[in-house]
């Protein structure tokens, strides 16, 4: 009971992170928060025995590293699925529950660089879907608070995006 007590605590300082996420307004600033989020994530998932949600954070910090210094072209995008996908079959003890955070990172990964914003909502509508399902299953209960959190924060800036469009949509059609 310490130890999930511990490793909540500690997630909850990388929820932070993912929080103040939202603030920074630079892409390099934002994939490197990201990777000392994850790093943090990291431990947390390993204290309360959730590898393959390690692996995959561990697999995004490198991906994130790595599109800093070079585009993530197809072909890198399914290496980097590929190996993923090979370590979670090696490492995963969870069953199907294990393998949520991969199929949330590989999603993530293939449409990272989608020019439109609703889809790039709704792929993070999915995976942080899974991830709360993954929390809440090795109960690492602050990180699944937070992942619902993001879902319910992400419909919302759906549902802003889509007003807005409706009502660009709109004043461009009384303008002709």
């Amino acid at each position: 009971m310490k130890t999930v007590l511990i490793a909540n605590i500690i997630s909850f300082i990388g929820c932070l992170l993912m929080v103040a996420i939202g603030l920074i307004k630079e892409r390099r600033k934002i994939l490197l928060t990201q990777c000392v989020l994850w790093g943090i994530l990291t431990v947390s998932n390993l204290m309360l025995g959730g590898v393959t949600g390690a692996v995959s954070n561990i697999v995004s910090i490198v991906r994130n590293l790595y599109s800093l210094k070079r585009p993530l072209t197809l072909p890198v995008k399914i290496g980097f699925i590929a190996v993923q996908t090979a370590i979670t079959a090696f490492t995963n003890e969870l069953g199907l529950i294990g393998w949520l955070p991969t199929l949330a990172a590989a999603t993530f990964t293939f449409f990272m660089d989608v020019k439109d914003a609703v889809t790039l909502k709704c792929v993070i509508i999915f995976g942080q879907t899974l991830w709360a399902i993954f929390d809440f299953s090795i109960r690492n209960y602050t990180a699944c608070a937070f992942d619902v959190m993001t879902v319910i924060s992400t419909c919302v800036g759906i549902a802003i995006l889509l007003r807005e469009r409706r009502r660009s949509c709109k004043d461009s059609s009384k303008k002709q």
